[in-house]
C-alpha cells in the first residue's frame, strides 16, 4: 500500500513559486561594490540591483547620492552572491573593483558617477583568495585556489587587450599562495609570501600551514626563499593580516603583532583599553589603521601606526634566515668532531706508515741501538751493514745517503727530532765520517724497536 500524497502536484507548484517569490522579497541579499572614499576616510557603495549610490557618515544612516550611470548589461555574468576588492586610482579620480574568483574588473568615476566594465572574462573561479595590489599602475593578482586546488601564477590586467595575462618568473614560486602574510612592497618591487594556509581536499582533510616565507622580485623576476617564519606568530591560528605597504598588522586574541619584513622584526602592541580585534573593512590611510566594525556601522576605531609601533615590545625575529642557529652550532660541532676524528686517523696511519722500516733500515738502526756509549760507525761499516760494499763509491755513498734521510725523516714526523743519526767527522781523522744516534733518542728507539 502507498500513502496518498497529500499535495497535489499543481499546488505543490504554486506553494513552491510563492516562496520564490517571498524569498526574494523577505530573504534577498543587498548587493554591492564597496570601497573606501580617500578624501573622507569613510565607506561608499554601490547597490548593483538598483543602481544607487550610497555614502556613508560618522553616525547614522547611510546617505542615499541617487542613481549612477551604467550600462545594465555589465552585471549579465556577475554572481549572485560576490565580494570585490578596491584600489584607489589618481588620488581617487578613479577606483578600481576586482569581483573575487570571478576575474571581471570595474572603474567607476566619482566625478560622472559612472561604473564601466572593463574586461572581457568569461573564465571564474579558480582565483579565489588571491592577493591583488597595483604595481605601477597595472592591477596585478598573486596565487588562489579555486577548484578544489591551488594555483601560484602571477597575472596582470591588461586594459588594451581586456585579459588578463600571465607574468613568467624565472623559477617556481610556492605552493600555496593563500592567507598568510601576503603583499607587495611598491618601494623595493616585492611582493612577500608565507604562512599560507594548505588543504589537501582528500576524505580525511587536513589542514596545515606553511612556515616559509618567501620573496618575489619584480626586478630580477625570480622566487626566494627568506626563511622560516617566527613560531610564536599566530598565522596557524587567525589570519587576521592586513598589509600597510611596509607593514604586517596580525591581530589574534585582541592584540596586535606589527610585522616588519624588511627590518626582520616583530613587535607586540596590547591595550586593555581597546578591543584590537578585526574589522569588518579594515582600511589603511597612510599612518592611519581604519576599523569597521559592521556593514551598516560607521569607523569603530582609527588607530596610529606609527603609535602603536613606539608603545610595541619588541619579540623577535619575523623570520629565521635558513637554518637556525642552533642547528648552526649542531652542525659546526659535528663538523669540527669529525675533522678531527680524520686528521686523527690519518696522523695514526701516517705515524704507523713511517715507523715501518724498510729491511736494511731496520738492520742498520739495530747495529746503532747496539752500540755503546763511546762506540761508533764508519762509512766502511756501514757499507757493510747496507750490503753496498761491492758497489761503487757513487752508489755506496747514495745507498748511505738514502737510508739516513728516510730513517730521519720518519722519527722526525713521529717525534719531531732532527737528526736522530747523528753525522760528523771523527775528532782523530776528519777525513773520516762516524755515525751514531742522538743520545736523546737512544731509550725512545729502544722501546718502539723491541
Amino acid at each position: 500500500m502507498y500513502q496518498t500524497d497529500l499535495m497535489s502536484t499543481p499546488l505543490r507548484t504554486f506553494f513552491a513559486f510563492a516562496f520564490l517569490m517571498l524569498s526574494q522579497e523577505v530573504f534577498g541579499i543587498d548587493r554591492y561594490f564597496m570601497w573606501v572614499d580617500p578624501q573622507t576616510n569613510l565607506r561608499a557603495r554601490i547597490n548593483v540591483d538598483s543602481f544607487d549610490l550610497f555614502t556613508e557618515r560618522e553616525t547614522g544612516p547611510w546617505k542615499n547620492e541617487g542613481k549612477i550611470k551604467l550600462d545594465p548589461k555589465i552585471f549579465n555574468n556577475l554572481p549572485k552572491g560576490f565580494t570585490n576588492t578596491f584600489f584607489s586610482i589618481e588620488n581617487g579620480k578613479k577606483i578600481r573593483f576586482d569581483v573575487i574568483g570571478t576575474g571581471q574588473v570595474y572603474d567607476y568615476d566619482p566625478s560622472k558617477m559612472e561604473l564601466i566594465r572593463l574586461d572581457q572574462t568569461f573564465h571564474s573561479g579558480h582565483n579565489f583568495t588571491s592577493n591583488k595590489f597595483i604595481r605601477n599602475g597595472v592591477l596585478y593578482s598573486i596565487g588562489g585556489e579555486g577548484f578544489w586546488t591551488y594555483n601560484s601564477s602571477i597575472t596582470y590586467f591588461d586594459e588594451k587587450l581586456k585579459e588578463w595575462e600571465i607574468l613568467r618568473p624565472k623559477n617556481k614560486a610556492p605552493l600555496p599562495i593563500t592567507n598568510g602574510y601576503q603583499g607587495y612592497n611598491s618601494t623595493l618591487d616585492i611582493y612577500y609570501s608565507g604562512g599560507s594556509k594548505f588543504k589537501n581536499y582528500l576524505k580525511d582533510e587536513e589542514i596545515t600551514f606553511r612556515d616559509d616565507l618567501y620573496c618575489f622580485d619584480f626586478k630580477k623576476n625570480e622566487w626566494n626563499l627568506l626563511g622560516k617564519l617566527n613560531s610564536d606568530l599566530p598565522y596557524e591560528k587567525t589570519d587576521e593580516v592586513t598589509w600597510t605597504g611596509e607593514l604586517f598588522l596580525h591581530f589574534a586574541n585582541a592584540n596586535l603583532y606589527i610585522i616588519d619584513p624588511i627590518k626582520n622584526e616583530v613587535y607586540l602592541y596590547q591595550d586593555n583599553k581597546k578591543d584590537l580585534n578585526w574589522g569588518y573593512s579594515p582600511f589603511v590611510a597612510q599612518d592611519t589603521f581604519i576599523i569597521f566594525r559592521g556593514q551598516n556601522e560607521g569607523p569603530i576605531q582609527k588607530l596610529s601606526i606609527s603609535e602603536m609601533k613606539r608603545n610595541a615590545t619588541y619579540i623577535g625575529e619575523f623570520y629565521t634566515s635558513g637554518i637556525p642557529w642552533k642547528w648552526y652550532s649542531v652542525g659546526l660541532f659535528l663538523i669540527i668532531f669529525i675533522i678531527t676524528v680524520l686528521k686523527w686517523k690519518r696522523k695514526e696511519t701516517i705515524d704507523s706508515k713511517e715507523l715501518m722500516f724498510t729491511q736494511l733500515e731496520r738492520k742498520f738502526l739495530n747495529k746503532l741501538l747496539g752500540l755503546k756509549p763511546n762506540e761508533y760507525l764508519n762509512t766502511y761499516e756501514i757499507n757493510d751493514i747496507l750490503e753496498a760494499s761491492d758497489k761503487t763509491q757513487e752508489n755506496q755513498r747514495k745507498i748511505r745517503f738514502n737510508v739516513i734521510s728516510q730513517i730521519n725523516k720518519k722519527l722526525k714526523a713521529k717525534y719531531n727530532w732532527d737528526n736522530a743519526i747523528d753525522r760528523k767527522p771523527l775528532p782523530e781523522d776528519k777525513r773520516l765520517t762516524i755515525y751514531k744516534l742522538d743520545p736523546v733518542v737512544l731509550n725512545e728507539l729502544k722501546r718502539i724497536m723491541r
